[in-house]
């Protein structure tokens, strides 16, 4: 996950690799889910939450909520967001934010959760070249 302000600067990022046998959306679900923890502990407001998986944009935004695993984990961001109406969840593609998809690729080198407070090397020219 990627965390920047309004002007597009890195706050923070967070990769981490789970051990677990759940299907891609329901661990692109987690990821939200934890992202929506992440702002709430760090006190942000006004927070967009862009994921490129639009069926769990959807689900989150419109939908009633399947009675399953995805469905309870949709729930959980559900009743996190309903408190916080500047939280806005929304779609994006996965080449517009490679950044995000960049850090999450690197969890497959962490076998913990590693968390960026400042802009890696390695990512520093994709978020200049995004802030552009």
């Amino acid at each position: 996950m990627c965390f920047r302000d309004s002007t597009e600067l890195l706050l923070l990022g967070k990769s981490d690799y789970f051990h677990s046998s759940t299907t891609v959306l329901e661990a692109k679900t987690i990821d939200l889910l934890e992202a929506i923890k992440v702002t709430i502990s760090n006190g942000m407001h006004a927070v967009l939450f862009e994921i490129d998986c639009k069926s769990l944009s959807d689900v989150i935004c419109f939908t009633k909520v399947p009675l399953n695993k995805f469905g309870d984990l949709v729930f959980q961001c559900r009743r996190l967001l309903l408190n916080r109406p500047d939280f806005v969840v929304s779609h994006v593609r996965r080449q517009v934010n490679r950044v995000a998809h960049c850090i999450a690729r690197a969890s497959l080198s962490h076998p913990s959760p590693h968390i960026f407070n400042y802009v890696p090397t390695t990512l520093y020219s994709l978020i200049m070249n995004e802030m552009n």
